[in-house]
């Protein structure tokens, strides 16, 4: 039995301790929030979309990549920096935009989902914890002939790949979901998705973690950031701000964007870049589809959560640290009442939120062991999928542990 300290309680350093401690280690969480999910798990789109892995960096945004450059998308934002990391990062998501490399990224996204899956089904079966999780399915909603009829190529890679995804119009997306007759929004076809499914993500992460907490698998150590390793080449132990050093014989750092303030000793993490997200939650009424839906033009991800409904969306490429941003905010809020007013204009709010969600040039997460610390592993990385690639990253970190 090995002592390994996860540094992050967001989704994924819950599931990475969640498989460490069914693997029998001694297992301490970290977090310099007060307690788990108050990250990019607080307010994401709640969608575990199994068939959905696609890398950001791909032809078809290179070939939007002038209109978001000039401000013309409201869902997209860069703001340009004159930094070496940012300038990196960029010129690296350049690199990862043809089709060869986005089908490569993609699938192998798509495998890590597959994996998560699995996992998740087996803790459902051990845990009797609850986060609203559902099979819920989805619907891609495409506004045009044209970027409808690009979308089934897609289809076809990936049912070869034995997803399940179908090809509807509108009519036969409203059999799917007739909530979708009052959605004001174009839809000349979506792509439907039976298998995807959802569930809140920080309730996941309060609800584990206190059931690791009651059978004694895990300490934590909340309200606690992180200051540097103690280390010869070899990590033996974490010093904080505030408390006495941690003697551990292992750490795996899933802090997310967090991860830069470690940087000096994990220069993996320069290519991890903050993209900052926004989401509305307001109370589900009887008007609420009760499918996953994602509007494609516009960006936009809702979900019935429970008794609460989402809109998540925004993807903007800031310095991190940014903040929330009231403006950005408004165009989330304009966008989901253009398409469902009766439940984002006349509906009260029940939580605005902003978060960043680490990216890299790849879409793909960074797993693997420090080159330069041994005993020390990096879990983080997942941009807009961490919730869908949680548990299978878990399972690929605890792998790599003493190997």
């Amino acid at each position: 039995m090995a002592r390994v300290a996860v540094i992050g309680a967001g989704v994924i350093g819950v599931s990475s301790a969640y498989l460490l401690a069914r693997a029998g280690h001694d297992v301490t969480l970290i977090d310099a929030a007060s307690e788990p999910g108050m990250g990019a798990s607080a307010g994401n789109a709640a969608q575990l979309s199994w068939a959905y892995g696609d890398a950001m960096a791909s032809p078809a945004l290179l070939k939007h990549l002038p209109a978001i450059a000039m401000g013309r998308d409201p869902a997209f934002r860069i703001h340009w920096q004159l930094d070496r990391d940012f300038l990196c990062w960029g010129l690296k998501f350049l690199a990862n935009t043809p089709f060869r490399r986005w089908w490569n990224n993609t699938q192998e996204i798509l495998r890590l989902a597959e994996q998560s899956r699995h996992e998740l089904a087996i803790l459902l079966k051990e845990t009797d914890i609850e986060f609203d999780y559902r099979v819920a399915g989805k619907l891609h909603l495409y506004a045009d002939r044209q970027s409808f009829a690009a979308a089934d190529s897609s289809v076809a890679r990936k049912n070869a790949l034995g997803f399940e995804q179908r090809l509807l119009t509108r009519v036969e997306a409203e059999d799917v979901e007739p909530a979708l007759a009052a959605y004001q929004g174009e839809i000349a076809g979506a792509v439907y998705t039976p298998s995807d499914a959802l569930g809140d993500a920080a309730g996941f992460c309060r609800q584990l973690t206190a059931w690791m907490i009651e059978r004694g698998q895990v300490s934590v150590l909340f309200g606690k950031r992180v200051s540097s390793f103690v280390q010869g080449g070899v990590l033996t132990g974490l010093r904080f701000e505030d408390r006495d050093e941690l003697r551990v014989d292992a750490a795996i750092v899933a802090a997310g964007p967090q991860i830069h303030s470690l940087i000096s000793d994990l220069p993996e993490a320069r290519d991890i870049r903050p993209i900052r997200g926004y989401s509305l939650t307001v109370p589900r009424t009887g008007l609420a589809p009760s499918i996953s839906l994602t509007d494609v033009k516009r960006k936009l991800a809702f979900a019935a959560i429970g008794d609460r409904f989402r809109v998540a969306g925004l993807a903007d490429i800031e310095r991190p640290g940014a903040g929330f941003d009231a403006r950005r905010f408004d165009t989330l809020k304009l966008a989901a009442s253009a398409v469902l007013p009766d439940l984002f204009e006349r509906s009260d709010e029940l939580m605005r939120w902003s978060g960043e969600r680490p990216m890299t040039p790849t879409s793909k997460p960074i797993i693997a062991a420090s080159r330069h610390i041994k005993g020390l592993y990096i879990n983080a990385g997942h941009g807009m999928l961490g919730w869908t690639l949680a548990l299978g990253s878990a399972r690929r970190v605890v792998d790599l542990l003493f190997q």
